[in-house]
């Protein structure tokens, strides 16, 4: 089980922490036919099953891990049929929420910033808010008013599947973000330096949230850790200092076994943590 730092179950508590979920949250969800979510491993081998030629390039992209460009060949071999794919992997399955998904709501954290364009953890907010829950996308005007006035939000960093063309899945994908909404990249940054984050489902091969994560701990070598659930043994703990100097994150282990149960119990544990935590404010009345 993870062992919550006193000062995240506080920062949680106070509402000065952001979650980040990425698809191995998704990963949790079952649909009826007993599919779920793809992982992005996962996606790109589908697709390439898809593709009638030319697999070799796109075979060695893979095996080397450099999912982006290899999305990109992809993207562009299955431009006919992309959206359709997307809609099948992500949408109409329609996953129902998991256990992990209801304990990160009740964790009643103000913000929730999403890499998953599917809506799993979106749908289930909005039904038990009465649709009070805001869901914003990186390329939406208002996301800066509903960042900084008190809403409770999901916000999609990637897209959402309601607009394919917009899901951010490539390397040009990538790009365009960054220098096209560099107003969006602005928020998150300020909201790095103000507020915890915490990290859940990701992992530190992903080449955009690595150069994130990297200029933030060289620009501010000051700034308080952030965190990140990480599987046993996925990544060495001989590691760990390195991941602190030139990322700023914190790994908080668990085991990976039986479908990552693990995990899914520690953030239920961490939402009795809390409460109490809260509780105890209150009483004190420690705004």
């Amino acid at each position: 089980m993870i062992k919550w730092p006193s000062e995240l179950i506080e920062d949680v508590a106070r509402r000065k922490a952001v979650l980040f979920l990425g698809a191995g949250v998704s990963a949790n969800s079952v649909a009826d036919n007993g599919k779920r979510p793809p992982n992005w491993e996962q996606f790109l081998l589908a697709c390439l099953d898809k593709c009638e030629d030319g697999k070799e390039v796109i075979q060695e992209l893979l095996k080397s891990k450099d999912y982006l460009t290899a999305c990109e060949l992809l993207k562009v071999r299955l431009a006919d049929q992309w959206n359709e794919i997307l809609a099948n992997e992500f949408s109409r399955p329609r996953y129902r929420a998991a256990d992990i998904h209801k304990s990160l709501f009740q964790l009643d954290c103000r913000l929730v910033l999403t890499q998953n364009f599917d809506k799993i953890f979106d749908v289930y907010a909005l039904n038990e808010t009465q649709g009070d829950t805001v869901v914003k996308n990186y390329y939406d005007d208002d996301t800066p008013l509903v960042m900084r006035r008190n809403y409770r939000a999901v916000v999609k960093v990637h897209g959402s599947i309601d607009e394919p063309s917009k899901t951010v899945f490539t390397r040009g994908d990538y790009a365009l973000v960054r220098h096209r909404y560099r107003g969006f990249q602005n928020l998150v940054d300020a909201l790095f330096l103000t507020h915890t984050f915490v990290f859940l489902g990701c992992g530190l091969n992903d080449p955009d949230l690595r150069l994130f994560l990297e200029e933030h701990a060289h620009n501010q070598p000051s700034a308080p850790v952030h965190y990140m659930t990480s599987p046993e043994g996925e990544i060495s703990t001989d590691l760990d200092v390195s991941i602190k100097s030139n990322m700023n994150i914190r790994l908080l282990r668990y085991s990976g076994s039986d479908g990552h149960h693990e995990l899914t119990a520690s953030v239920k544990e961490l939402v009795d943590l809390v409460e109490d935590k809260r509780e105890d404010i209150a009483e004190r009345q420690d705004w």
